[in-house]
């Protein structure tokens, strides 16, 4: 009979042994998949703001991007005020731009700290 209990106890402990291993492989995974969602989320922000850039450049000389999309190539004559709010709009883009490469950095900070122990 104590065979019997001392065998039960040793499977109770694998299995409880094997769970823990178990759990710290999902919150590893959990780590890995939040750590990556916001690299990607970064990607995307940096991507959008390049796109963004390249349009408001256009804008400013005087194109726009559906006329040369329909293959008219003309130029409109843009004022000082309407440039000077596409700066402010790009600017304010920018600023949000770094805000989110700052967010990014602590998350990489705190996925590499995880990462190591």
């Amino acid at each position: 009979m104590n065979y019997l209990i001392g065998f039960i106890f040793v499977v109770l402990v694998a299995i409880i042994l094997r769970q823990r291993h178990q759990f710290g492989k999902m919150r590893q995974s959990a780590r890995f998949m939040s750590y990556y969602a916001k690299l990607n989320e970064n990607a995307k922000l940096h991507a959008k703001f390049q796109a963004n850039t390249a349009e408001m450049l256009l804008r400013m000389q005087g194109y726009d991007i559906e006329r040369i999309i329909n293959g008219d190539n003309s130029q409109r004559f843009i004022s000082d005020i309407e440039k000077q709010s596409f700066l402010k709009e790009h600017d304010l883009n920018k600023k949000k731009l770094d805000e989110a490469d700052k967010v990014f950095e602590q998350v990489k900070i705190k996925y590499e700290s995880e990462v190591m122990q």
